[in-house]
């Protein structure tokens, strides 16, 4: 078994050794995510990529990345690189192959590429109030108001994220189905991180504020650029 034995730098390896190459072009480096995925095992990681992106495997193009397709929480993706002619490969954090990723039509799948990959930056875990004990005992008042205003932009930004995805699928007064069912699964999650983000300021300032309601489908209302979803039942 191969291990790696440099150090990795912050974002890639370099796995040129491999000799894997894809369309005639070698696939040059690898994300350090793609590297640990794979336990520092280059030779594991070498053969998962001559079997993922091999002629007649499953794997499509989504604008000029090549993608695996599978149905877990992630696939493998060969990127062009801008300055030499080679791949670079990473983590796609979606999957074509499961439920949702089905009901991207083609023609579409690059537009929520970018969201997935805007998305997965900008999501975080869901603050709760002992995180912000822990912070205060480290870092101060200061560390906490630090954290609560990262957490919040990051929010922005998703929601941000989530706004051009409708605007740029939106060709009619209302949304494609496939559009909003996408949209009302992620506002689902950006509420309820929302709303873990606001329990824990409640209850790190004020003390426990009794248990907290996990988000179901209410009669909620999301305003965009283009177009407002409710989160209401299905009938």
């Amino acid at each position: 078994m191969t291990q790696v034995k440099v150090w990795l730098p912050k974002d890639r390896l370099d796995i040129t050794a491999l000799n894997v190459s894809f369309a005639d072009l070698p696939v040059s480096s690898a994300s350090t995510a793609v590297v640990r995925g794979f336990g520092g095992d280059l030779d594991e990681l070498e053969e998962a990529l001559r079997e993922c992106f091999a002629d007649g495997a499953s794997w499509c193009r989504v604008g000029n990345t090549i993608h695996t397709v599978a149905a877990g929480d992630a696939e493998m993706r060969l990127v062009p690189q801008s300055d030499t002619p080679n791949w670079h490969v990473d983590y796609f954090h979606a999957s074509w192959g499961s439920h949702e990723g089905k009901r991207i039509p083609p023609e579409c799948r690059l537009h929520y590429a970018r969201y997935v990959d805007r998305r997965y930056k900008a999501r975080e875990s869901c603050l709760q109030g002992k995180d912000l004990r822990a912070v205060a005992a480290k870092d101060g008042p200061g560390g906490v108001d630090r954290l609560v205003r990262h957490h919040r932009a990051q929010l922005a930004e998703w929601y941000d994220a989530l706004d051009d995805l409708l605007r740029s699928v939106q060709t009619a007064p209302d949304l494609p189905e496939w559009a909003k069912a996408a949209a009302k699964d992620e506002l689902l999650d950006w509420h309820r991180t929302r709303e873990y983000l606001t329990s824990a300021v409640l209850e790190y300032h004020h003390g426990d504020a009794g248990p907290r309601p996990e988000t179901v489908w209410g009669n909620l209302r999301f305003d965009f650029s283009t177009v407002s979803l409710e989160l209401v039942p299905d009938l």
